[in-house]
């Protein structure tokens, strides 16, 4: 069978998903370069250069990189910052480089993005995975109450505490009451704030992560500002952290040929945050609520409010409402199918679908428009597939959250040992070389390293017969990947 080299098949999927006319609800939160700087969107290519004498080396700075990181800083609040090329993930990473050692046990957040666990893979560290708050209204995993941030610190000894700042829902824990744990236990705080680089701008956001005690922050520029894709920044506390190690790190995982237009988005997303980021965050906090407020009122939806907020301790005790976490429970549909028909009919584009929600990300990129075409087109989907009896996200969810695996191997060593594939009935017994993730609830039911104990292979047994979506090697559950 020959190739059909005449085609360029990436590029056109972009050219047809650019030239649709669509609501953008999802990231970047430049929405298609509405808000970066006309003349770099104009000359991206210009401006795609290698480490020359007037542009400076992002490995060692001592120009203009530099003079930007220092702005940086100084707009966050914070005593440093660096410029990432390579998203928030190689943000996590060079956390983990900088602040964890081989076998040091360390708290993290079950639902923590894979480039934690990436981390822990090449440092070593042996992670204490600790359950987040589980809401069964929306079928989403929220922060950590501090009171299991307490139990682990006491009975562990866990030298750091990684945490999620916001989730990808726009929900935080008690940050407050986090760092003072960590500072009672002498414990560094670590955040993954890929969600929250707006919260230093505006008094009506969650507590930023970055002015709370943390070491260490890292920050999607390109999620919720008007960086490009891969724009990031890493905040540190150099009262914890120094400069030469979080360097080396650095220097071990980021390209030695960064894009400029990546690193010029940075510059630009933190002029326009520190000239205007109040009045647009003021505006999209604006259209943000309008919007929840319409979308409460269609028959079958629920949106994530602050009324819902647990309180002090808890692991939902704030909320950037920027974000729209649209309960679906109660519109008989599947929520996959509610997104299909917003992008098929309607031509608005939501963030993404889970078991009983839709994410909407709202950001200052956003018009009226895009909420008006947002609201309109719910309000039609909802009358189109009818109301049904609200629902939790899932029959299985309790018994997911209620497995606890043993720890025998941390994620590196698992990661790097001679490995085999085993059928899922014969797997009892064995550690797991692979997260194994069911969807509802998007928590790991085994991590890299845990034992796949009888309880748990009998799960997954019931979850492949009831056909619940589960993220793994194998999608099927046929095999799994386990150490020999």
């Amino acid at each position: 069978m020959g190739f059909e080299h005449s085609r360029a098949p990436l590029f056109e999927s972009l050219r047809t998903f650019v030239e649709r006319d669509q609501a953008p609800f999802y990231s970047p939160g430049h929405k298609g370069g509405r808000t970066i700087d006309p003349w770099l969107r104009e000359n991206i290519a210009a401006v795609d250069l290698n480490n020359l004498p007037d542009t400076d080396t992002l490995h060692c700075p001592e120009g203009p990189i530099l003079e930007a990181e220092r702005l940086i800083a100084d707009a966050w609040g914070v005593p440093q910052s660096f410029l990432m090329v390579q998203g928030s993930t190689g943000g996590n990473i060079a956390v983990a480089l900088t602040a964890l050692r081989p076998d040091e046990p360390v708290l993290v957040a079950r639902n923590a993005h894979k480039s934690v666990l990436a981390g822990l893979v090449q440092v070593g560290a042996r992670p204490v995975w600790l359950e987040p708050r589980w809401d069964a209204e929306f079928g989403v995993a929220h922060g950590l109450d501090a009171a299991v941030v307490a139990r682990a610190f006491e009975t562990t000894g866990a030298t750091a505490l990684w945490a999620l700042h916001p989730t990808y829902y726009g929900t935080t824990g008690d940050l407050a009451a986090l760092a003072d744990l960590c500072r009672r236990y002498g414990a560094r705080l670590l955040l993954d704030g890929a969600h929250s680089p707006h919260f230093a701008f505006h008094p009506d956001l969650p507590t930023p992560g970055e002015q709370s005690g943390a070491a260490a922050t890292v920050h999607s520029v390109h999620k919720i500002l008007s960086g490009l894709s891969q724009a990031a920044v890493l905040h540190v506390d150099t009262a914890q952290l120094d400069e030469a190690s979080v360097r080396r790190s650095l220097q071990l995982i980021q390209t030695t040929s960064p894009h400029f237009a990546i690193m010029a988005s940075v510059d630009l997303a933190r002029r326009q945050m520190v000239l205007d980021g109040h009045a647009l965050l003021d505006a999209t906090l604006t259209r943000a609520r309008e919007a929840a407020d319409r979308l409460s009122q269609v028959p079958g939806l629920t949106v994530l409010r602050p009324e819902h907020l647990a309180g002090a301790g808890t692991g939902l005790c704030q909320l950037d409402e920027t974000k729209l976490l649209v309960g679906t429970a109660g519109v008989d549909a599947d929520a996959r199918d509610i997104l299909g028909r917003l992008n098929r009919i309607h031509g608005v584009q939501p963030e993404l679908a889970g078991a009983g929600h839709i994410l909407c990300i709202s950001t200052i990129g956003n018009i009226d428009d895009d909420f008006y075409r947002l609201t309109t087109a719910f309000e039609e989907v909802s009358a189109h597939f009818g109301r049904r009896d609200a629902e939790g996200a899932g029959a299985w969810t309790a018994d997911v959250l209620a497995v606890r695996p043993e720890l025998v191997l941390t994620p590196r060593e698992a990661f790097f040992a001679a490995d085999e594939t085993v059928a899922l009935a014969d797997a009892a017994g064995r550690i797991a070389a692979e997260a194994i993730t069911p969807y509802p609830p998007g928590i790991p039911v085994v991590m890299p390293g845990e034992r796949l104990g009888k309880d748990v292979v009998d799960l997954l047994l019931r979850l492949r017969a009831a056909g619940n979506p589960i993220s793994a090697s194998d999608p099927t559950m046929g095999v799994v990947k386990t150490v020999r």
